[in-house]
Protein backbone atom coordinates (compact mmCIF):
# COMPACT_ATOMS: atom_id res chain seq x y z
CA UNK A 1 0.00 0.00 0.00
CA UNK A 2 1.49 3.47 -0.90
CA UNK A 3 0.14 6.86 0.51
CA UNK A 4 1.04 10.09 1.51
CA UNK A 5 1.44 9.09 4.77
CA UNK A 6 2.16 5.09 5.32
CA UNK A 7 4.51 2.75 2.26
CA UNK A 8 4.83 -0.72 3.07
CA UNK A 9 7.72 -1.61 1.80
CA UNK A 10 9.20 -5.12 0.85
CA UNK A 11 12.93 -5.97 0.86
CA UNK A 12 13.98 -8.06 -2.10
CA UNK A 13 17.13 -9.54 -3.63
CA UNK A 14 17.05 -9.42 -7.32
CA UNK A 15 17.57 -13.27 -8.03
CA UNK A 16 14.32 -13.98 -6.37
CA UNK A 17 12.66 -11.54 -8.69
CA UNK A 18 14.78 -13.27 -11.60
CA UNK A 19 13.69 -16.76 -10.10
CA UNK A 20 10.23 -15.94 -9.71
CA UNK A 21 9.50 -14.49 -13.44
CA UNK A 22 9.29 -10.32 -13.08
CA UNK A 23 5.37 -9.99 -13.89
CA UNK A 24 4.25 -12.79 -10.94
CA UNK A 25 6.94 -11.35 -8.40
CA UNK A 26 5.49 -7.98 -8.64
CA UNK A 27 2.49 -9.27 -8.93
CA UNK A 28 2.98 -10.98 -5.12
CA UNK A 29 4.59 -8.17 -3.63
CA UNK A 30 2.16 -5.77 -5.36
CA UNK A 31 -1.13 -7.82 -4.63
CA UNK A 32 -0.76 -10.43 -1.95
CA UNK A 33 1.71 -8.39 0.26
CA UNK A 34 0.18 -5.13 -0.45
CA UNK A 35 3.28 -3.28 -0.39
CA UNK A 36 3.94 -0.38 -2.71
CA UNK A 37 8.06 -0.22 -2.88
CA UNK A 38 10.69 -2.55 -3.43
CA UNK A 39 13.70 -2.63 -1.64
CA UNK A 40 16.05 -4.39 -4.22
CA UNK A 41 19.74 -4.63 -3.25
CA UNK A 42 22.69 -3.53 -6.15
CA UNK A 43 25.04 -4.94 -4.20
CA UNK A 44 25.42 -7.34 -1.28
CA UNK A 45 27.70 -10.06 0.77
CA UNK A 46 27.59 -13.26 1.53
CA UNK A 47 24.76 -15.30 3.23
CA UNK A 48 23.07 -19.17 2.14
CA UNK A 49 19.34 -18.60 2.12
CA UNK A 50 16.13 -21.25 2.28
CA UNK A 51 13.66 -19.48 -0.54
CA UNK A 52 10.44 -21.03 0.54
CA UNK A 53 8.24 -20.30 -2.17
CA UNK A 54 11.29 -20.09 -4.86
CA UNK A 55 10.13 -22.12 -8.35
CA UNK A 56 14.23 -23.04 -9.11
CA UNK A 57 16.35 -23.10 -5.98
CA UNK A 58 14.99 -23.61 -2.64
CA UNK A 59 18.36 -23.43 -1.21
CA UNK A 60 20.79 -20.76 -2.50
CA UNK A 61 24.50 -20.07 -1.86
CA UNK A 62 25.30 -17.15 -2.31
CA UNK A 63 28.12 -15.17 -3.56
CA UNK A 64 30.68 -13.65 -1.32
CA UNK A 65 30.21 -10.54 -2.23
CA UNK A 66 29.10 -8.92 -5.51
CA UNK A 67 27.35 -6.31 -7.74
CA UNK A 68 24.11 -7.41 -9.49
CA UNK A 69 24.57 -4.83 -12.58
CA UNK A 70 26.88 -4.34 -15.12
CA UNK A 71 28.27 -1.66 -14.22
CA UNK A 72 30.32 0.91 -16.25
CA UNK A 73 34.04 0.18 -14.66
CA UNK A 74 35.58 3.76 -16.39
CA UNK A 75 33.70 5.22 -13.25
CA UNK A 76 35.95 3.32 -10.90
CA UNK A 77 39.43 4.25 -12.32
CA UNK A 78 39.33 6.72 -9.44
CA UNK A 79 40.23 3.81 -7.17
CA UNK A 80 42.46 0.36 -7.14
CA UNK A 81 39.64 -1.47 -6.11
CA UNK A 82 36.84 -3.18 -8.77
CA UNK A 83 33.46 -4.18 -8.50
CA UNK A 84 32.84 -7.84 -8.92
CA UNK A 85 29.97 -8.32 -11.41
CA UNK A 86 27.15 -11.51 -9.81
CA UNK A 87 27.03 -14.78 -11.93
CA UNK A 88 22.99 -14.12 -11.25
CA UNK A 89 23.93 -11.17 -14.01
CA UNK A 90 23.45 -12.45 -17.80
CA UNK A 91 23.43 -9.87 -19.90
CA UNK A 92 23.88 -5.90 -19.59
CA UNK A 93 20.27 -4.46 -18.88
CA UNK A 94 19.43 -7.51 -16.44
CA UNK A 95 19.22 -5.13 -13.25
CA UNK A 96 17.86 -2.42 -15.76
CA UNK A 97 14.91 -4.42 -16.41
CA UNK A 98 13.88 -5.26 -13.01
CA UNK A 99 13.92 -1.46 -12.22
CA UNK A 100 12.07 -0.66 -15.20
CA UNK A 101 9.46 -3.34 -14.42
CA UNK A 102 8.70 -2.18 -10.87
CA UNK A 103 8.40 1.59 -12.04
CA UNK A 104 5.94 -0.15 -15.03
CA UNK A 105 3.65 -2.05 -12.11
CA UNK A 106 3.51 1.38 -10.53
CA UNK A 107 5.49 0.44 -7.76
CA UNK A 108 8.40 2.43 -5.73
CA UNK A 109 12.00 1.41 -6.26
CA UNK A 110 14.42 2.42 -3.65
CA UNK A 111 17.96 0.37 -3.16
CA UNK A 112 19.24 -1.23 -0.53
CA UNK A 113 23.06 -0.48 -0.68
CA UNK A 114 25.63 -2.88 1.18
CA UNK A 115 29.03 -0.93 2.00
CA UNK A 116 32.01 -1.97 4.23
CA UNK A 117 30.63 -6.04 4.81
CA UNK A 118 32.06 -7.59 2.20
CA UNK A 119 33.68 -10.66 1.75
CA UNK A 120 35.02 -10.41 -1.87
CA UNK A 121 36.82 -7.23 -1.47
CA UNK A 122 38.44 -7.90 1.46
CA UNK A 123 40.33 -10.93 0.21
CA UNK A 124 40.51 -9.57 -3.30
CA UNK A 125 42.21 -6.55 -1.38
CA UNK A 126 43.23 -7.13 2.01
CA UNK A 127 45.28 -3.90 2.05
CA UNK A 128 41.93 -2.22 2.22
CA UNK A 129 40.62 -4.62 4.81
CA UNK A 130 40.45 -3.88 8.49
CA UNK A 131 43.43 -4.83 10.13
CA UNK A 132 43.45 -5.68 14.20
CA UNK A 133 46.32 -4.66 16.23
CA UNK A 134 48.21 -7.76 15.11
CA UNK A 135 48.08 -6.93 11.44
CA UNK A 136 45.65 -9.16 10.48
CA UNK A 137 43.00 -7.96 7.99
CA UNK A 138 39.58 -9.27 8.63
CA UNK A 139 37.21 -10.60 6.19
CA UNK A 140 33.93 -9.60 5.23
CA UNK A 141 35.28 -5.85 7.04
CA UNK A 142 36.38 -3.05 4.58
CA UNK A 143 38.15 -0.57 6.49
CA UNK A 144 36.57 2.93 5.70
CA UNK A 145 40.20 4.86 6.17
CA UNK A 146 41.81 4.04 2.90
CA UNK A 147 41.43 6.50 0.35
CA UNK A 148 40.73 3.74 -2.17
CA UNK A 149 37.79 2.44 -0.29
CA UNK A 150 36.01 5.77 0.43
CA UNK A 151 36.60 6.58 -3.34
CA UNK A 152 35.04 3.14 -4.48
CA UNK A 153 31.70 3.34 -2.50
CA UNK A 154 31.36 7.56 -3.66
CA UNK A 155 31.39 5.58 -7.14
CA UNK A 156 29.42 2.58 -6.65
CA UNK A 157 26.65 5.19 -4.78
CA UNK A 158 26.79 7.74 -8.09
CA UNK A 159 26.33 5.26 -10.64
CA UNK A 160 23.31 3.12 -8.20
CA UNK A 161 22.20 6.97 -8.66
CA UNK A 162 22.84 7.93 -12.05
CA UNK A 163 21.82 4.70 -13.18
CA UNK A 164 18.53 3.87 -11.60
CA UNK A 165 16.71 6.60 -9.80
CA UNK A 166 16.24 5.20 -6.60
CA UNK A 167 13.43 7.08 -4.57
CA UNK A 168 15.81 6.27 -1.53
CA UNK A 169 19.00 4.56 -0.67
CA UNK A 170 18.81 1.97 2.71
CA UNK A 171 22.50 2.84 3.88
CA UNK A 172 23.39 -0.54 5.75
CA UNK A 173 26.74 -1.19 7.14
CA UNK A 174 28.59 2.38 6.06
CA UNK A 175 30.42 2.19 8.86
CA UNK A 176 33.62 -0.16 11.17
CA UNK A 177 32.40 -3.59 11.55
CA UNK A 178 32.06 -5.25 14.24
CA UNK A 179 34.14 -8.51 15.45
CA UNK A 180 32.90 -11.78 14.49
CA UNK A 181 34.04 -15.04 16.45
CA UNK A 182 35.59 -17.73 14.50
CA UNK A 183 33.37 -20.66 14.23
CA UNK A 184 36.22 -22.78 15.04
CA UNK A 185 37.11 -22.70 18.84
CA UNK A 186 36.97 -24.43 22.50
CA UNK A 187 37.70 -21.35 24.49
CA UNK A 188 36.09 -18.28 25.05
CA UNK A 189 37.38 -14.74 24.09
CA UNK A 190 37.87 -12.20 26.74
CA UNK A 191 34.96 -9.58 25.68
CA UNK A 192 37.86 -6.87 25.60
CA UNK A 193 40.14 -8.37 23.54
CA UNK A 194 37.20 -9.29 21.67
CA UNK A 195 36.24 -4.99 21.39
CA UNK A 196 39.76 -4.40 20.59
CA UNK A 197 40.00 -6.84 18.03
CA UNK A 198 37.47 -5.29 16.16
CA UNK A 199 39.46 -1.65 15.91
CA UNK A 200 40.86 -1.12 12.74
CA UNK A 201 44.53 -0.39 12.27
CA UNK A 202 45.08 -0.62 8.34
CA UNK A 203 47.45 1.66 7.80
CA UNK A 204 45.43 4.01 6.26
CA UNK A 205 43.37 4.49 9.63
CA UNK A 206 47.22 4.82 11.68
CA UNK A 207 48.02 7.70 9.53
CA UNK A 208 44.52 9.51 10.25
CA UNK A 209 46.06 9.09 13.84
CA UNK A 210 49.04 10.03 13.17
CA UNK A 211 48.17 13.28 11.32
CA UNK A 212 45.82 14.48 14.38
CA UNK A 213 49.08 14.55 16.58
CA UNK A 214 48.31 10.41 18.18
CA UNK A 215 51.71 8.04 17.56
CA UNK A 216 49.61 4.94 16.42
CA UNK A 217 52.25 2.60 16.72
CA UNK A 218 52.65 2.88 20.19
CA UNK A 219 49.55 2.13 20.73
CA UNK A 220 49.05 -0.76 18.60
CA UNK A 221 51.98 -2.39 20.13
CA UNK A 222 50.93 -1.67 23.90
CA UNK A 223 47.52 -3.00 22.96
CA UNK A 224 48.78 -6.48 21.24
CA UNK A 225 51.32 -7.08 24.40
CA UNK A 226 47.98 -6.26 26.70
CA UNK A 227 46.02 -8.81 24.75
CA UNK A 228 48.67 -11.35 24.51
CA UNK A 229 48.30 -13.11 27.64
CA UNK A 230 44.45 -12.62 27.93
CA UNK A 231 44.08 -14.25 24.57
CA UNK A 232 46.18 -16.79 25.88
CA UNK A 233 44.29 -17.66 28.84
CA UNK A 234 40.58 -17.23 27.26
CA UNK A 235 38.08 -15.96 29.05
CA UNK A 236 37.35 -16.36 32.89
CA UNK A 237 33.46 -16.04 32.75
CA UNK A 238 33.14 -14.90 36.57
CA UNK A 239 35.74 -12.36 36.11
CA UNK A 240 35.32 -11.66 32.67
CA UNK A 241 34.21 -7.62 31.98
CA UNK A 242 33.22 -5.61 29.22
CA UNK A 243 34.90 -2.86 27.24
CA UNK A 244 32.82 0.06 29.10
CA UNK A 245 33.06 3.50 27.83
CA UNK A 246 34.61 4.52 31.30
CA UNK A 247 37.27 1.68 30.79
CA UNK A 248 38.17 3.06 27.23
CA UNK A 249 38.20 6.46 28.50
CA UNK A 250 41.18 5.42 31.14
CA UNK A 251 42.65 2.44 29.04
CA UNK A 252 46.32 3.36 28.12
CA UNK A 253 46.81 6.44 29.30
CA UNK A 254 44.00 8.07 27.36
CA UNK A 255 45.69 7.18 24.22
CA UNK A 256 42.61 4.48 23.47
CA UNK A 257 40.25 7.10 23.57
CA UNK A 258 41.38 8.98 21.73
CA UNK A 259 42.39 6.57 18.95
CA UNK A 260 38.37 6.03 19.08
CA UNK A 261 37.47 9.38 18.77
CA UNK A 262 39.88 10.04 15.65
CA UNK A 263 38.51 6.43 14.20
CA UNK A 264 35.14 8.11 14.38
CA UNK A 265 35.43 11.51 13.09
CA UNK A 266 36.92 9.97 9.82
CA UNK A 267 34.15 7.20 9.43
CA UNK A 268 31.56 9.75 9.85
CA UNK A 269 33.12 11.95 7.30
CA UNK A 270 32.93 9.15 4.79
CA UNK A 271 29.13 8.25 5.85
CA UNK A 272 28.51 12.00 4.92
CA UNK A 273 30.02 12.20 1.95
CA UNK A 274 28.37 9.43 0.64
CA UNK A 275 24.81 10.78 2.15
CA UNK A 276 25.81 14.02 0.44
CA UNK A 277 26.14 12.63 -2.80
CA UNK A 278 22.66 10.46 -2.44
CA UNK A 279 20.31 13.66 -0.40
CA UNK A 280 22.71 16.05 -3.16
CA UNK A 281 20.36 14.09 -5.73
CA UNK A 282 17.28 14.77 -4.33
CA UNK A 283 17.37 10.72 -3.01
CA UNK A 284 16.19 10.11 0.35
CA UNK A 285 18.59 8.45 2.59
CA UNK A 286 17.14 5.56 5.00
CA UNK A 287 19.29 4.09 7.66
CA UNK A 288 19.60 2.66 11.62
CA UNK A 289 19.56 5.21 14.14
CA UNK A 290 23.68 6.23 15.36
CA UNK A 291 23.50 6.08 19.04
CA UNK A 292 26.32 6.79 21.21
CA UNK A 293 26.79 3.05 22.53
CA UNK A 294 26.74 2.03 18.41
CA UNK A 295 29.51 4.15 18.24
CA UNK A 296 31.87 1.91 20.00
CA UNK A 297 31.22 -0.67 17.23
CA UNK A 298 30.48 1.29 14.23
CA UNK A 299 32.43 4.40 14.67
CA UNK A 300 29.62 6.74 13.35
CA UNK A 301 28.69 9.22 15.53
CA UNK A 302 24.92 10.57 16.14
CA UNK A 303 25.51 13.62 13.99
CA UNK A 304 24.76 11.24 11.08
CA UNK A 305 21.45 11.38 11.97
CA UNK A 306 20.06 14.49 11.35
CA UNK A 307 21.17 13.20 7.75
CA UNK A 308 18.60 10.59 7.78
CA UNK A 309 14.95 11.16 5.55
CA UNK A 310 13.57 7.62 6.81
CA UNK A 311 14.69 6.05 10.09
CA UNK A 312 14.58 2.15 10.32
CA UNK A 313 12.89 0.79 13.37
CA UNK A 314 12.41 -2.40 14.67
CA UNK A 315 9.61 -2.82 17.24
CA UNK A 316 10.71 -4.75 20.31
CA UNK A 317 7.65 -7.00 21.79
CA UNK A 318 4.75 -5.49 23.56
CA UNK A 319 6.19 -1.59 22.56
CA UNK A 320 3.64 0.79 22.91
CA UNK A 321 5.69 2.83 19.46
CA UNK A 322 3.27 6.12 20.11
CA UNK A 323 6.27 8.07 22.29
CA UNK A 324 9.09 6.33 20.90
CA UNK A 325 8.18 7.14 17.20
CA UNK A 326 7.67 11.08 18.07
CA UNK A 327 10.93 10.92 19.91
CA UNK A 328 12.67 9.16 16.85
CA UNK A 329 11.30 12.08 14.46
CA UNK A 330 12.90 14.94 16.75
CA UNK A 331 16.76 12.87 15.84
CA UNK A 332 16.65 12.91 12.10
CA UNK A 333 16.27 15.39 9.26
CA UNK A 334 13.32 17.96 9.29
CA UNK A 335 10.40 15.81 7.76
CA UNK A 336 12.19 12.76 8.37
CA UNK A 337 9.71 9.69 9.98
CA UNK A 338 10.37 6.78 10.91
CA UNK A 339 9.84 3.37 9.51
CA UNK A 340 8.63 0.26 11.95
CA UNK A 341 9.75 -3.28 11.08
CA UNK A 342 7.07 -5.23 12.98
CA UNK A 343 8.39 -8.15 15.61
CA UNK A 344 7.07 -11.46 15.18
CA UNK A 345 7.25 -14.43 12.59
CA UNK A 346 4.48 -12.80 10.62
CA UNK A 347 2.45 -16.14 10.43
CA UNK A 348 -0.60 -14.15 11.41
CA UNK A 349 -2.54 -11.23 10.00
CA UNK A 350 -3.37 -9.82 13.26
CA UNK A 351 -0.64 -9.25 15.38
CA UNK A 352 1.01 -7.40 12.34
CA UNK A 353 -2.21 -5.22 11.90
CA UNK A 354 -2.16 -4.01 15.47
CA UNK A 355 1.90 -2.93 15.33
CA UNK A 356 0.98 -0.97 11.87
CA UNK A 357 -2.19 0.41 13.02
CA UNK A 358 -0.23 1.51 16.48
CA UNK A 359 2.67 3.07 14.28
CA UNK A 360 1.03 5.13 11.97
CA UNK A 361 -1.25 6.64 14.86
CA UNK A 362 2.26 7.57 16.07
CA UNK A 363 3.30 9.29 13.01
CA UNK A 364 5.35 6.32 11.74
CA UNK A 365 5.77 7.34 7.63
CA UNK A 366 6.15 3.66 6.78
CA UNK A 367 6.82 -0.04 7.55
CA UNK A 368 9.58 -2.59 6.34
CA UNK A 369 9.50 -6.03 5.52
CA UNK A 370 12.02 -8.73 5.32
CA UNK A 371 12.32 -10.20 3.10
CA UNK A 372 10.26 -11.18 -0.11
CA UNK A 373 12.23 -14.46 -0.73
CA UNK A 374 12.59 -15.58 2.93
CA UNK A 375 8.84 -15.49 3.72
CA UNK A 376 6.35 -18.02 2.99
CA UNK A 377 3.57 -17.16 0.77
CA UNK A 378 1.24 -17.34 3.21
CA UNK A 379 3.54 -14.87 5.30
CA UNK A 380 3.57 -12.58 2.22
CA UNK A 381 -0.64 -12.99 2.35
CA UNK A 382 -0.63 -11.96 5.99
CA UNK A 383 1.03 -8.75 5.47
CA UNK A 384 -1.14 -7.83 2.64
CA UNK A 385 -3.80 -8.53 4.95
CA UNK A 386 -2.38 -6.56 7.13
CA UNK A 387 -1.90 -4.10 5.38
CA UNK A 388 -5.06 -3.70 3.86
CA UNK A 389 -6.98 -3.77 7.01
CA UNK A 390 -5.58 -0.41 8.14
Amino acid sequence: MRSDSFLASLYTYPWDLSDDGLDLALDRIADLAACGEVLLTPCYHRSEYYLPHNPRRPVYYGENGAVYFSPDMSRYEVSRIRPRVSREVTDPAWFDRMVEAIRKRGLGFSAWMVYTFQNHLSERYPEFARHDAFGTPHMGALSTAPRDVRDYFAALTAEVLDRFGPDAVWVESLGRRGFSMPGKRRAQMPERCRWLLSLCFNPASMAFADAAGLEAEPLRRDLVEWMRPRLAAGADPDADEPATPAWIEEAFDGRLQRYMEISRRQTTDLWLEVVELIRGRGVRVQADLASPERSLTNDLDPVVNGHVDRLSYSLREGEEPGDRIRELEGMIADGGKVFVSPTGDLRQAEPIREQLAAAREAGAGGATFYNYGLLTLDQLGNIGRAVRSM
